[in-house]
C-alpha cells in the first residue's frame, strides 16, 4: 500500500533524521484552543480576537437573557482569557478586530481593559 505524501513513517528514522525534526518542532507554529492549552507553555502566545462576543463569548454575554451575562458566566470566561495568558513564557500578544468582515464595527474585550497599563505595550507604541 502506499501512504499519502503527508504521512511519514518514523519506526526506522534515523538520529539525524529525529534531531531534524526536533529542531523543526521547536521552530514550528502551533495553533490550538484555549481548552486545549491547558498545562502547556510556549515562549510566545498569540490570542487573537479578543472581541467581546469572542472572548467573553456571545453566550457568556446573553446567559442573563438581557445582554449583560451573569456574574458566573463572565468569571468562567475571565479564567479561560486567563489560561490561555498564562500559556506564554516570555511574551504575550493579544490582538482585536476593529470592524467585522461584514462592516460591523467590533468592541474590544472588556478583558483587556482588566490589565494594567504598565504591563502593556500598544501597537502604536511599536512602531
Amino acid at each position: 500500500t502506499t501512504r499519502p505524501r503527508h504521512a511519514r513513517d518514523t519506526s526506522a528514522t534515523r538520529p539525524e533524521q529525529d534531531a531534524a525534526a526536533e529542531e523543526a518542532a521547536r521552530d514550528a507554529l502551533t495553533l490550538c484552543t484555549i481548552h486545549g492549552s491547558k498545562g502547556l507553555e510556549w515562549p510566545t502566545v498569540l490570542v487573537v480576537r479578543m472581541n467581546e462576543g469572542e472572548c467573553p463569548s456571545s453566550a457568556a454575554l446573553t446567559a442573563d437573557g438581557g445582554g449583560g451575562g451573569t456574574d458566573e458566566a463572565l468569571e468562567d470566561e475571565r479564567r479561560l482569557a486567563y489560561v490561555a495568558f498564562s500559556r506564554a513564557k516570555a511574551r504575550l500578544i493579544l490582538s482585536f478586530v476593529a470592524t467585522e468582515p461584514s462592516g460591523a464595527p467590533a468592541t474590544p474585550s472588556r478583558f483587556l481593559g482588566e490589565i494594567p497599563a504598565a504591563l502593556t505595550v500598544r501597537d502604536s507604541q511599536l512602531r
